[in-house]
């Protein structure tokens, strides 16, 4: 079943001058983005769970086969993609304004994201829709590796997370995404990581992650070589 997009609501240090590129902003400006309360406002439909506890029922794999995916004790796992596999596997329903959660935990040096508003495409999902970063920001190879748009809670290769919100390999997680139109807020232990506006960004920003604009698409997870697992799943619409 297919949601139709026409659905209506009723720093961790990066560099100064790659920050301004990216709000399309000239150097030396000042930036204060008040956080807004985006719930005053809205209307919720019920909770619907995108993982059903059993199977994959809902999900297919992008780019490749989901056989390195399984589900055991009511846990979806990846136990780490090989050649073959899907780069990502997507849930079949497409979202427009949304409140997602997922909890999850990994193993160390995971480095994997939560997509949304992504379309079926094999190539750069979190060019082409977004992402959400999940990384084991306590392994010293990855911090040495990602840059701080890539650290657990950034917009992926756009904007850095506010704040450190990772625990330790093994522990679980709760991410919140919350997307009315533009506006995106995302949440990980309760902790406000972004919020940001999706249209915002610099042209040039805009022109390399054309996701951006995108107002519906796909919830997905990302395949990666590392084993991460996914207790819950779950979405409601902001109507």
């Amino acid at each position: 079943m297919i949601e139709g997009s026409n659905s209506k609501p009723t720093r961790v240090g990066i560099s100064r001058r790659r920050f301004m590129r990216n709000v399309g902003l000239p150097a030396g400006a000042v930036t204060l983005w008040p956080l807004v309360n985006l719930t005053a406002t809205e209307t919720y439909g019920p909770w619907i769970s995108l993982f059903n506890g059993r199977d994959l029922t809902g999900w297919e794999g992008v780019n490749g086969t989901s056989t390195n995916w399984k589900v055991e004790n009511g846990v979806l796992i990846n136990t780490g993609r090989k050649e073959g596999n899907a780069t990502w596997i997507a849930h079949q329903r497409v979202f427009a304004d949304f409140e997602v959660e997922v909890e999850f935990r990994f193993e160390a040096g995971c480095n994997s994201g939560v997509f949304f508003r992504t379309p079926l495409v094999k190539k750069s999902p979190a060019y082409m829709g977004n992402e959400i970063q999940i990384a084991d920001m306590s392994d010293s190879q990855l911090q040495e590796k990602l840059t701080p748009d890539r650290h657990m809670g950034a917009l992926y290769n756009v904007s850095p997370p506010s704040r450190d919100a990772t625990r330790k390999p093994g522990e679980w997680h709760r991410m919140s995404i919350h997307c009315v139109r533009e506006r995106c807020r995302v949440t990980v232990k309760d902790r406000v990581v972004q919020d940001v506006d999706l249209t915002r960004f610099s042209d040039e920003v805009k022109e390399e992650h054309p996701g951006l604009l995108r107002t519906d698409g796909h919830i997905g997870l990302q395949s990666k070589e590392t084993r991460i697992e996914f207790r819950k799943v779950r979405i409601r619409k902001i109507l």
